[in-house]
């Protein structure tokens, strides 16, 4: 548990970080500025053990910034920031320390526009395919999560934020005074349970390996809001289905990886959904490979249609 104050100095400290390191990438050629892009994070901790990547989506916050920063992109919103992928990388990270691979992938926003969802579907379905067996519900399910404002938890709301949503205010006016810590631990208890009745209700079919598309849709009139944001709620729902039953755990061992995406927004306020959609991964299938391999033919298609 740490205080807000504590976590601000934090994320500053690694955003100034990664733009120094940004910057000296873009010196050296060795990065440049994108439009619409897809972030890949590999994580790696300081052992062999099997994480859960997409824990690092608070550090990775402000990471992406600054890029921002160092002007490799315009804003990391949803219309220029796509998609984020996290997996874990297979070698672990030295010792006393978390390694962060960050692949930036340009992706087409028109003729065609990239979609992760389809294009990832679309390859899961043809290894499947390849295989001699498919598995009961090869082409996935998705399981819906409805949110209230109270239980909403994104990466850019303080300990203060969190209180005062509870009374019902948007935002805190003040923070920083150490009154409100620990409501982010009660808040994630509350949409624990919320969760898991969510997951109670609707049916799911339990795999040994499989891939996340977690998508999310904020209430009306939120602009352009980047999905990955709500990391900690999208993680917090994907942890109550090892309560239900819907996968041993969310570790590497099972889940191969998980990707955010926005989705349209919901017609009234009040509250936010997350849509999970779960596919079974087959042998052999790696997720870097086949999101890279989808941007290439995203862009050959994009080619063809100029000429």
């Amino acid at each position: 548990m740490q205080t807000e104050r504590l976590r601000a100095q934090r994320r500053a400290w690694v955003r100034d970080y990664a733009k120094n390191e940004w910057r000296t990438m873009k010196e050296n050629g060795q990065a440049w500025k994108v439009e619409r892009f897809i972030a890949l994070i590999g994580v790696a901790y300081p052992s062999r053990s099997n994480i859960f990547p997409a824990r690092a989506a608070e550090t990775v916050k402000p990471i992406i910034d600054a890029g921002r920063d160092a002007k490799l992109w315009d804003d990391d919103d949803s219309q220029h920031r796509h998609s984020t992928v996290y997996i874990q990388l297979p070698e672990p990270a030295p010792p006393n320390h978390y390694r962060l691979t960050v692949i930036i992938i340009p992706v087409p926003d028109k003729l065609p526009k990239y979609q992760i969802t389809s294009r990832l579907a679309a390859n899961i379905e043809k290894h499947w395919r390849q295989q001699s067996e498919l598995p009961d519900w090869h082409d996935g399910y998705s399981v819906s999560f409805t949110v209230p404002d109270k239980q909403w938890i994104t990466s850019n709301f303080t300990d203060s934020d969190l209180m005062a949503r509870q009374k019902g205010a948007r935002k805190a006016s003040t923070w920083g005074r150490g009154t409100n810590l620990g409501i982010r631990e009660r808040v994630k208890k509350q949409l624990t349970e919320l969760a898991v009745r969510s997951w109670s209700r609707q049916a799911f079919r339990p795999y040994s390996r499989f891939v996340v598309i977690a998508g999310i849709a904020y209430p009306y009139g939120v602009d352009t809001a980047d999905p990955d944001n709500a990391a900690e709620t999208a993680n917090t729902i994907l942890q109550a289905g090892v309560t239900v039953g819907a996968w041993p755990d969310i570790t590497s061992r099972h889940c191969g990886g998980v990707a955010f995406v926005r989705l349209p927004n919901l017609m009234n306020g009040g509250h936010h959904l997350v849509r999970l959609f779960v596919f079974p991964m087959p042998d052999g299938f790696q997720i870097a490979q086949s999101i890279a391999e989808s941007s290439v033919d995203a862009w050959s298609e994009h080619d063809r249609r100029l000429r």
